[in-house]
């Protein structure tokens, strides 16, 4: 008869917490505060790593006035002088897409281009059956690295999109470089990954900005085929396919969203909503080069803290006094 008197008072004690966790939940929301986002898989013990942890508190603008002002290398189109307006447009809410005019100065996107330039190889792409990588006709640039540890530019760069992205500096997977040259694409895919492999270090990717480091003579543009440019309506894109987005795009049609590369600007958009489930209108490509070169710079921000980066490392006064 104990063991059934107990059972019984843990079952009424489970009820009872249960209903006072639902009572919570229902304050919470009469209270206009929004639940959790459910959490990405990933190995949560780097959440608990020290270093990782410490790397949090990185601030991205030390005694600046305006994010505006968070530039390394001063200056404007030279890298003296007066430096050119900055300003961001939202370009899309589906999926949430927002370009920023003059992210880089002139100095900055020679720089990146200048410590890429040793690691460029063709470029390849996420094997979706095991996670690893392999080169395909979908991509036919040349890609390389520029890392924030061998450079005070690049870390700034990286502090900036940090700032811009809202996530942390240690979410960021190392800046990739590409370059296009005439006839040269990348064809629409998805920067989230579909694979169980790459998920675990950081989990999903959740954010892309795509940094321009050089203008392009024709072609190039990045183009959404499923997105809807702010302002027009989503059913006028019934009208064409995706293969025809970078056709239209080249020919201005305002109903493709698309980018035109512009040297210094750089584009920002969300691969997953706000409910935290992947957007399949981040879809997006790499209109062929048709003249010219095409250089961009890609940084690519993760749900949670990841091991490798130049913020994925132990302070140095930290290291000094070890």
């Amino acid at each position: 008869m104990g063991v059934r008197r107990e059972g019984r008072r843990a079952s009424s004690r489970a009820i009872v917490v249960s209903a006072l966790s639902a009572l919570a939940l229902t304050a919470k929301l009469a209270r206009g505060e929004r639940p959790s986002l459910p959490r990405d898989y990933r190995d949560e013990s780097l959440d608990d790593d020290a270093r990782l942890r410490a790397s949090e508190s990185v601030a991205y603008a030390t005694e600046r006035k305006t994010f505006g002002d968070v530039r390394g290398g001063g200056g404007g189109a030279s890298g003296g002088g007066e430096r050119p307006r900055e300003w961001i447009e939202q370009i899309s809410a589906s999926p949430r897409a927002y370009v920023y005019r003059n992210f880089l100065s002139e100095a900055e996107t020679e720089e990146i281009v200048r410590l890429a330039h040793p690691t460029m190889h063709r470029s390849q792409v996420v094997n979706d059956d095991t996670g690893g990588v392999k080169t395909t006709d979908e991509r036919t640039s040349m890609g390389g690295w520029v890392d924030g540890e061998k450079s005070e530019t690049v870390a700034d760069v990286e502090l900036r999109v940090a700032a811009w992205t809202m996530l942390p500096p240690n979410r960021g997977e190392t800046i990739q470089v590409m370059r296009y040259e005439a006839g040269q694409e990348y064809r629409s895919h998805h920067d989230y990954f579909h694979d169980d492999v790459n998920v675990v270090n950081g989990g999903q990717r959740l954010a892309t900005v795509l940094m321009y480091l050089s203008d392009v003579e024709e072609g190039g543009e990045t183009v959404f085929p499923l997105g809807t440019p702010l302002g027009r309506e989503s059913s006028n894109k019934k009208r064409f396919n995706e293969e025809d987005g970078c056709e239209l795009a080249r020919k201005g049609d305002p109903d493709v969203l698309a980018v035109k590369p512009r040297r210094g600007d750089a584009l920002l958009f969300y691969s997953a909503h706000l409910n935290g489930e992947m957007d399949d209108k981040s879809l997006h490509a790499g209109c062929p080069v048709l003249k010219g070169t095409k250089w961009t710079a890609t940084r690519w921000q993760r749900v949670g803290a990841i091991d490798v980066g130049s913020f994925a490392r132990e302070p140095k006064d930290a290291q000094n006094s070890s």
